[in-house]
């Protein structure tokens, strides 16, 4: 498994779902999601040394390694107060060159616009690493069930004061975690499919931390 403690997503569960690779050599870098027919939202720190040329998109595939065509990038929009440091809005829009047609393995995600509360059943998609440490990651897509935590109980439970606001914890069950190489992988809240975050740093990936 990667996630650590995941288990494999069926062909069609997060239609919304997309993997960044490079032009140059087809490396994944990280996952993102389809906002719009022609807009994709991953994390600033997968694209930060990349230009547009430097990216392609394959959509529709819950597996990396496959025969389906990719979109190419025209442009990277990252957001203009992230921060490096405190991770702090840390999204980046990639504009494809081309509209997406729509289907049943091929669909946007809406973003979710209430606050998050403790506790909400989630559910988190990704490509990542099997362990702490390890640098591969899995050919098939990832599935890991959670709950959240409130940015405010993050912080009182972890003391992590410097958490910043546009962050969001979930708890895992020990052995369960999302890892390294799960950047850019979306939480959904379980019963409403609506995006609530992007994956940004786990801890050691053995689920006895948020």
């Amino acid at each position: 498994h990667s996630i650590v403690g995941g288990h494999a997503s069926l062909p069609g569960a997060a239609p919304y779902i997309v993997a960044v690779k490079t032009t140059a050599d087809s490396t994944f870098l990280c996952a993102g999601v389809l906002l719009k027919s022609t807009w994709i939202l991953t994390t600033a720190q997968c694209v930060q040394d990349k230009i547009a040329t430097d990216l392609q998109v394959l959509l529709g595939s819950h597996r990396l390694l496959t025969n389906k065509a990719t979109i190419s990038v025209t442009k990277i929009e990252r957001h203009p107060s992230y921060n490096t440091v405190s991770s702090a809005n840390n999204l980046a829009l990639l504009q494809l060159s081309n509209s997406v047609p729509l289907s049943t393995r091929v669909n946007t995600i809406a973003l979710n616009d209430a606050p998050i509360a403790s506790n909400v059943p989630v559910v988190f998609y990704g490509w990542g690493s099997t362990s702490y440490g390890a640098i591969a990651y899995s050919n098939v897509l990832q599935t890991l069930y959670k709950r959240t935590l409130s940015t405010v109980d993050c912080r009182t439970r972890n003391n992590l004061m410097a958490l910043s606001d546009d962050n969001i914890c979930t708890i895992d069950q020990q052995g369960q975690a999302a890892c390294s190489r799960d950047e850019g992988g979306p939480l959904v809240q379980y019963d409403t499919p609506k995006l609530i975050g992007l994956f940004n740093y786990g801890s050691q990936c053995n689920g006895r931390t948020p």
